[in-house]
């Protein structure tokens, strides 16, 4: 019988598998060629003879749903251009695909960017453009203000991703220094009819905050950029620039309103509540009985850690059988050791320590969708309740890996580790609990 460790990660993986964007956008886009009629879901758009249809995108999702237009659009798509991470396992055929850098900002990114807005400022009057964004958008698109350089706006992501801040947080931050964010990006576009289909990676699939709201228009709030780097004590470690940028802009008038046009569209077409959905029924269907634990999680790991725990003692121990959680969202980590490692993976490690008194079988898994955890090649991992006894055994101290934020050295020697490459999407992590 496959034990509960491997039955988590299999599950995981069929996920990954029933999420592909190659395999549901063509269920939601498609073209009819005679009639020149282009539908998203019911809504149709026709499309003259002398109008041209052009793909944009960025985002970690972007090549995989740049190949689905690819397909549904055939010898009709005129052309396009994304910003897709590196090591991107899909190439489209007919749009450009640049890399930019990711989770971190860099040259590359800038890059990018600039080629992506000049390809946009291209395209002819009136044309139908679809838009494809998904998570990864915040770093690989990534044109900071005009005062600010790309190594100085990478040294503040860094940051701001090391400081605990929430994705929302974070995102109002960035907003406040970028040439694109935050509705930005409409100035370029509004010479068109603009179609955006996103993947939501964020709790709420609220468009503003997915890939920083590139083209949402928004209010973007310098007072509120302030507030966050002045709550996690990283103002005086930014780069002069970044602080007088704000300073000043809050002097000024202390926001920036963008602005929307009428021939634009949007539809999240894919997000976490959906895929965590559809983990739950292929539990259902591989003989557990499983429950989604709603809404999802945002917040500090220490409070998700003892969500999950309470979550186990009040819905798995006692209950014989075959029982499952599922939990989705994105927890906060504040990085004070000097390891390697991302939120799934040290949030499984410490469930590995909370299940050694688990008086039966017992797995949990943490992964990302988008398959890469923090800078590393893992997209999470996968411990049971006999995980922290057997490393302690084989001389291994977890609680030092954990202390110096190090979960995914500790993985490499212990196993546990879930590899899956990335994967062509991002809708935030699931979380799996099996007992038996």
């Amino acid at each position: 019988m496959m034990n509960l460790k491997k039955q988590a990660a299999e599950i995981f993986k069929s996920t990954l598998k029933n999420v592909n964007p190659r395999e549901f956008l063509p269920e939601i886009l498609s073209w009819e060629q005679s009639e020149r009629v282009l539908r998203v879901h019911n809504q149709e758009f026709k499309v003259p003879p002398a109008t041209e249809i052009f793909v944009i995108g960025t985002g970690k999702a972007s090549p995989t749903m740049a190949s689905a237009c690819e397909n549904v659009l055939g010898g009709d798509l005129s052309g396009g251009m994304i910003i897709a991470p590196p090591d991107s396992k899909t190439t489209p055929g007919r749009i450009t695909m640049l890399e930019g850098s990711h989770p971190l900002p860099d040259e590359q990114s800038y890059e990018a960017s600039k080629r992506l807005i000049a390809f946009i400022d291209q395209i002819p009057e009136g044309s139908i453009v679809i838009n494809l964004l998904s998570g990864g958008t915040s770093s690989l698109l990534c044109m900071p203000a005009d005062e600010i350089g790309i190594h100085e706006i990478r040294e503040v992501y860094k940051l701001l991703l090391e400081s605990g801040a929430t994705i929302h947080e974070v995102n109002t931050v960035r907003k406040a220094l970028s040439q694109v964010k935050g509705g930005k990006l409409l100035e370029h576009l509004n010479h068109t009819t603009l179609l955006d289909l996103v993947i939501s990676d964020v709790p709420d699939d609220d468009l503003r905050y997915i890939g920083s709201g590139p083209t949402t228009a928004q209010e973007i709030s310098y007072t509120d950029a302030h507030k966050v780097v002045e709550k996690y004590r990283i103002r005086s470690r930014l780069p002069e620039s970044v602080q007088k940028r704000i300073s000043e802009k809050i002097k000024s008038d202390g926001v920036t309103i963008t602005k929307d046009f009428e021939n634009h569209y949007a539809w999240i077409v894919s997000s976490a509540s959906k895929v965590a959905e559809r983990t739950r029924e292929l539990l259902e269907e591989d003989g557990f009985k499983a429950e989604l634990i709603h809404p999802a999680w945002t917040g500090i790991i220490d409070d998700f850690e003892e969500k999950i725990v309470d979550s186990i003692q009040h819905k798995i121990f006692g209950d014989k059988g075959k029982n499952a959680l599922v939990l989705y969202g994105e927890c906060t980590v504040k990085v004070t050791g000097e390891g390697l490692g991302g939120r799934n993976q040290e949030l499984a490690l410490r469930l590995a320590r909370r299940l050694t008194d688990a008086g039966e079988p017992i797995a949990f898994l943490s992964a990302g969708t988008d398959g890469i955890d923090g800078p590393t090649d893992a997209a999470g991992a996968v411990v049971d309740q006999n995980t922290w006894r057997e490393a302690k055994d084989a001389g291994l101290d977890p609680e030092v890996f954990i202390t110096e934020n190090d979960s995914y050295h500790f993985f490499k020697k212990a196993g546990g580790h879930i590899i899956t490459g990335p994967t062509g999407n991002n809708v935030m992590d699931i979380q799996i609990v099996l007992s038996n």
